[in-house]
């Protein structure tokens, strides 16, 4: 063993069409229920880890600043779970993002998928496969297990760590739907991710969903299979609307939208009755993720640009799954 070991991974975030919303296990992340998503092309976290045993504790660096912040331990005590079972030496982190953290784009997912398989990639050994690897992504952000894989994925839920793995559904070149993200605001959310799941386990409300959800997971896989944007974008925008009804009427609530998500999410309703095949969904956040195919793209860019001209569109294929390189960041 060398002093001193260092990977590289690269992962794209994730937008889920069918909802991870409330937890079974907080230890371990295992959903009440399973989720479907699609792999983000544009909207990358890239992650070095350096395995040295020459530091007195672990240094973790984000967008180039460190961090001595809860997300920073967050990290540290998730290599913890690594160094429990592998290595036990401190690390150097460095990661950074190609879009803002924290406003429901999903930056745990993409962070926590690129620093699993980095932490591995480090370790100079045969990496997991990639069932284990949803597994190691899974222990540090739910949503993260789903970023390992590319193009289309389901999150089995699973009742325990053992079970609770996510598989691809369809490859990136599948189907060639855009998620144009429109970020309404760059402000990271009052209430994190983490504590909405919380909040959501003990909703009333909860037990209704559970019941409906499986129906809808298996017409939402349906209609990926078919590329069938009609069906798919009805079926997302009441999976979207159920879920921040549950968060904006918890105890605390969880307000996410913001005025000019509501504008915009009226808008794309006005434009779907004039015939443009457009749809939405949102995370856990203010963000609005703008479903369409390719072909329609340019017309619902400039739609979006007329209406709300100065705000950042991030447009989105069908992405990747984790990906291991030399491209240091250290």
């Amino acid at each position: 063993m060398t002093r001193e070991m260092r990977g590289t991974a690269s992962a794209c975030s994730n937008i889920a069409l069918i909802k991870y919303w409330g937890k079974r296990d907080f230890t371990d992340n295992i959903p009440l229920n399973g989720s479907l998503s699609m792999t983000l092309s544009q909207a990358t976290t890239t992650t070095t880890v350096i395995w040295d045993d020459t530091l007195s504790q672990d240094e973790i660096y984000l967008d180039g600043e460190r961090v001595l912040d809860g997300r920073g331990l967050r990290v540290s005590r998730y290599l913890d779970r690594i160094r429990a079972d592998y290595y036990r030496m401190p690390a150097r982190v460095a990661s950074m993002n190609s879009f803002p953290a924290g406003t429901g784009i999903a930056s745990s997912a993409s962070g926590f998928a690129a620093l699993a398989t980095a932490a591995f990639a480090a370790m100079g050994e045969e990496m997991p496969s990639d069932t284990e690897m949803t597994r190691w992504a899974r222990r540090g952000s739910g949503s993260a297990c789903r970023s390992i894989h590319g193009g289309f994925v389901e999150w089995l839920p699973g009742t325990s760590d053992a079970d609770s793995t996510a598989v691809q559904l369809a490859g990136e070149d599948f189907w060639d739907l855009r998620d144009l993200v429109v970020l309404v605001s760059r402000a990271p959310k009052a209430i994190s991710s983490s504590e909405g799941h919380k909040i959501a386990t003990r909703h009333p409300f909860m037990a209704a969903r559970q019941e409906l959800l499986p129906a809808r997971m298996l017409a939402t896989k349906g209609a990926v299979a078919a590329r069938d944007l009609m069906t798919l974008g009805a079926l997302v925008e009441q999976e979207a609307l159920e879920m921040h009804a549950i968060m904006m009427s918890g105890q605390p609530a969880a307000l996410y939208m913001q005025p000019g998500t509501l504008k915009l999410l009226h808008a794309i309703r006005a434009w779907r009755e004039d015939g443009l095949p457009v749809f939405f969904t949102l995370d856990a956040g203010p963000n609005v993720h703008v479903l369409c195919e390719s072909r329609d793209a340019p017309e619902v860019r400039a739609r979006i640009e007329q209406l709300m001209p100065g705000l950042s569109i991030l447009e989105n294929r069908a992405g990747p799954g984790v990906r291991v390189h030399e491209d240091h960041l250290l």
